[in-house]
């Protein structure tokens, strides 16, 4: 039996990189059963059509690693839609993101990573209570990471690096109980670490490296039980290195070089690197300890830098 083009839910491409080239075609629309659009990893070039936000049943708009250009078509925001995944990164878009897409109220997965995307972020981001995957980095986003990302809490993933967001972190960020991944490195971020992530019991990535954090590293980092990477490094952080870093037994990778930190690298530290006896330990560990006298004499770093010349060996 043949299948009815009314009926269909979906179009895909059945493997990625099919070199599909050309726009994307209007005439999807006249699917009118159609839940998914999946043609990522391409070369379409064009704009997304703004008669997509009239296809009242689309869940998922997957067009990430074309060519495409302009912004998100307004339609998007203002038609009658169930949209649960934007995914648009990888593309050539520009303009600001729309305050509307606070209406987006069904959305899980918003990603517009890599394109040039400029101009604040939108506080109305906190409407959307069911989101969990937010990937917006390597844009050119600026001004204050927004305060109303804490009402978000479903939020798995948060990645806001490579932007130009030049607030203090929000302490808001430590209502995110769900949230295992948060990375906000290469921005212009200042302030202190702000003492409520350490509240974030599921976090497995913390990456604030190249920023202008300043303050300590806080002891109260051995209660992120879980966490696999901590990259701070390229900050103009203070005081000595919390020797409670030796507690947090799940970490493979910590970055601490280029900051103000003073003394020694602690010694209990080394004692976390992988053996035969403990297998998904430290591999990774990498401090100012070059230079002449080196600031954090380290007896085990895999990778010694000196903050003064910035070259690590």
């Amino acid at each position: 039996m043949g299948l009815q083009r009314e009926n269909l839910t979906s179009v895909s491409t059945s493997k990625v990189g099919h070199n599909l080239t050309g726009t994307l075609p209007t005439e999807l629309t006249e699917l009118p059963f159609l839940q998914l659009i999946f043609v990522a990893y391409n070369q379409l070039t064009g704009t997304i059509p703004a008669a997509y936000g009239d296809m009242r049943y689309l869940m998922s708009l997957q067009v990430q690693y074309n060519l495409l250009t302009s912004t998100i078509p307004e339609e998007i925001y203002t038609g009658s839609n169930v949209l649960q995944e934007l995914n648009i990164g990888g593309n050539l878009m520009t303009g600001t993101l729309d305050t509307r897409v606070g209406t987006l109220r069904e959305l899980k997965g918003l990603y517009i990573f890599e394109n040039g995307f400029d101009g604040e972020f939108p506080t109305e981001i906190g409407n959307l209570d069911l989101l969990a995957y937010m990937r917006v980095d390597a844009n050119d986003f600026s001004g204050l990471v927004p305060s109303e990302l804490g009402a978000l809490t479903q939020l798995v993933e948060l990645w806001l690096m490579e932007n130009e967001f030049t607030s203090t972190i929000p302490t808001e960020l430590g209502q995110l109980s769900r949230l295992t991944d948060l990375r906000l490195s290469t921005n212009q971020i200042t302030g202190t670490i702000p003492e409520e992530l350490f509240d974030l019991n599921a976090l497995k990535f913390l990456q604030l490296e190249q920023n202008k954090l300043t303050g300590t590293l806080s002891t109260s980092v051995v209660q992120l039980s879980k966490l696999l990477s901590l990259r701070v490094n390229d900050n103009a952080l203070t005081a000595v290195i919390p020797s409670e870093l030796q507690y947090v037994s799940t970490i493979g990778q910590i970055w601490i070089m280029y900051n103000q930190f003073t003394g020694e690298v602690p010694l209990g530290i080394c004692n976390l690197y992988v053996t035969s006896q403990a297998p998904q330990g430290l591999e990774s560990l990498s401090a100012d300890c070059d230079g002449n006298p080196p600031p954090n004499v380290c007896t085990c770093c895999s990778t010694c830098c000196d903050r003064v010349d910035k070259i690590c060996y």
